[in-house]
């Protein structure tokens, strides 16, 4: 079980996991599937990263607690899918940090979605 985790949420026609595989190849990241709802992502000698895909019905409770009183309520209302960042050591991560924002950038870029970051709470929306 992952400590930390960043979740990008979009809506589900916009994204799968092979098109997230797809998306971290792209920028350049290794990638393998780990499972079925699974990926892992990085760079030869840093860091590896679990991308899973999160389709329970309960993301769209999730993406609308954790948007309200927030300028993006209304269009994370739509949001019924995310993808999940799962990091076990936060510390190394941040360590090397390059790894994370590319995983970030890749997946919104591919779904147009908003960031959530655990450990700070804080919510991004699409640039």
């Amino acid at each position: 079980m992952a400590d930390h985790a960043c979740f990008v949420f979009f809506p589900s026609s916009r994204a799968d996991l092979d098109a997230a595989a797809k998306a971290l190849t792209e920028h350049g990241l290794l990638v393998k599937r780990a499972a079925a709802d699974e990926l892992e992502a990085g760079f030869p000698g840093k860091p590896f990263l679990r991308v899973a895909f999160a389709t329970e019905d309960s993301v769209r409770e999730e993406a609308a607690e954790i948007a309200a009183e927030t300028p993006h309520a209304a269009a994370m209302s739509e949001c019924d899918v995310r993808f999940e960042i799962l990091i076990d050591d936060l510390d190394q991560v941040l360590d090397e940090i390059n790894t994370l924002i590319d995983v970030q950038s890749a997946l919104q870029e591919l779904t147009h979605g908003f960031l959530y970051r655990t450990w700070t709470g804080e919510l991004s929306g699409p640039d």
